[in-house]
């Protein structure tokens, strides 16, 4: 299993400072396919339509970024700074 926190700080549009928390979660080995889980930390935080995501391959590293990925590109995370710990404590 391998986790990530991924964290987005910045100014919205309208001035507004922003700071918005996603937990991220892959449990099925190291290659191959599978599913991440993206876990809002943040009330308000924006979701894609789905909050799992699937890959065909690269296993649970994969799956992560294709989760970070997913997440800063949402409407409202767009120009934000991305900070990302691995396994975080």
């Amino acid at each position: 299993m391998i986790t990530a926190s991924i964290r987005l700080t910045g100014t919205l549009n309208d001035g507004a400072e922003v700071y918005r928390s996603y937990y991220l979660v892959a449990d099925f080995g190291s290659s191959g396919s599978g599913k991440s889980s993206i876990i809002p930390m943040s009330m308000g935080a924006p979701m894609p339509d789905d909050e799992h995501l699937t890959v065909k391959y690269g296993g649970e590293e994969a799956a992560l970024k294709a989760a970070a990925e997913a997440i800063k590109v949402l409407p409202g995370n767009q120009g934000l700074e991305v900070r990302v710990v691995i396994n975080p404590e």
